[in-house]
């Protein structure tokens, strides 16, 4: 174990305000979906021994039928944008500015058409996605008038009790096929019903490489699983929608992992439980509320979230996989030349720091 680096004990009460959101976020991420579950069973069964029992109990068995009757919700689309005052709470606007995050826009997006926004890279959990795209504390509506970002995840997140509401009120929206189409594919004509919260168009946010990737986070090592992903170039196609390249620099930084090479124990458990639960179990060490050494907090690292030219595609219903293998070709070439054409600007040592695409 090395040395320990202390934190001062002068630091000034915004930082400390800063580093506490960003901890609640983690412990909200990597906890709070199971501590949610546990804690609807607990009331469900354990309101059968403590006094109020049925109040509670047929609370929360009414609660259970809302999930069922509402499971289709994220299948069609979700929630709109979300809930406003929880995308604009003084929470994220301080996880912000911990790192501090920043986006950043190249080209202007008509809001009369809807995007596929592939992003990348995933790291350890996606937290410049989060952000960016499932709260407004870095001015994604203001960059972008009229657009909805709808970031998506995978849809068994949906039916954890209290989880759901939370995840619904960012914004997020099922993972799913048919779910992702119906956004891509939705109207953008202002006097459509689906657009009286006054927005005209979707932004569906796909971070391509998933848990998978994950594996690869260390600092500066942006190796991106990509090369046999191709769902998201097929969706575009199905419905006609522009890609966008999104690069977020920065987020492989936030955190280390123990060397964990292809071949190494390490490496064969960490597949191991992937293939298994489909949950990449990332190693990484970050920082704690008091020292910086390790830890679950991520590191104080700017995240500058970069948002390509839209990629155009054309429109088929059922695209060949020579077709799908085109368009993904030309993806990895866009992708590649705004990392190229940015990286000066965000990574220190650019020179040294490739692109890897697997």
């Amino acid at each position: 174990m090395g040395k320990i680096e202390w934190a001062p004990l002068n630091v000034p009460m915004r930082r400390r305000l800063e580093t506490l959101s960003t901890a609640l976020w983690m412990w909200l991420i990597l906890f709070g979906e199971l501590g949610m579950l546990i804690s609807y069973v607990v009331l469900l069964v354990g309101s059968m021994t403590i006094y109020g029992n049925l109040f509670i109990k047929t609370l929360c068995v009414i609660y259970g039928y809302f999930i069922y009757t509402d499971r289709k919700v994220t299948l069609n689309g979700g929630r709109g944008q979300g809930v406003k005052w929880w995308r604009d709470l003084v929470w994220w606007k301080l996880y912000q500015s911990y790192f501090p995050a920043t986006l950043h826009k190249t080209v202007e997006l008509d809001p009369n058409r809807n995007y596929l926004f592939a992003a990348f890279p995933h790291g350890v959990l996606g937290l410049g996605a989060f952000i960016n795209f499932a709260t407004n504390a870095t001015g994604f509506h203001d960059k972008f008038p009229k657009i909805r970002s709808r970031p998506v995840t995978l849809n068994f997140h949906f039916v954890i009790p209290f989880f759901r509401e939370i995840l619904l009120s960012w914004g997020l929206v099922s993972a799913n096929p048919n779910s992702i189409l119906s956004l891509l594919k939705a109207s953008n004509k202002p006097d459509n019903p689906l657009n009286d919260d006054g927005y005209t168009s979707n932004a569906v946010v796909i971070v391509v490489g998933g848990a998978a990737e994950s594996l690869h986070c260390r600092p500066n090592n942006y190796t991106l699983v990509l090369r046999k992903r191709k769902g998201f170039c097929k969706l575009a196609i199905k419905a006609g929608t522009p890609i966008v390249p999104v690069m977020t620099f920065g987020e492989v930084d936030l955190f280390d992992q123990p060397p964990n090479p292809p071949g190494s124990k390490l490496r064969r458990f960490q597949e191991f439980v992937k293939s298994t639960t489909g949950i990449a179990p990332a190693a990484f060490v970050g920082r704690g509320f008091f020292q910086y050494s390790y830890g679950l907090i991520p590191r104080r690292k700017p995240l500058n979230t970069v948002v390509g030219a839209p990629m155009e595609v054309p429109q088929i219903d059922e695209p060949t996989n020579e077709q799908v293998e085109e368009v993904h070709e030309r993806f990895c070439r866009e992708l590649e030349n705004l990392f190229e054409t940015n990286k000066p600007r965000f990574i220190a040592d650019h020179k040294n720091v490739k692109l890897v695409l697997e």
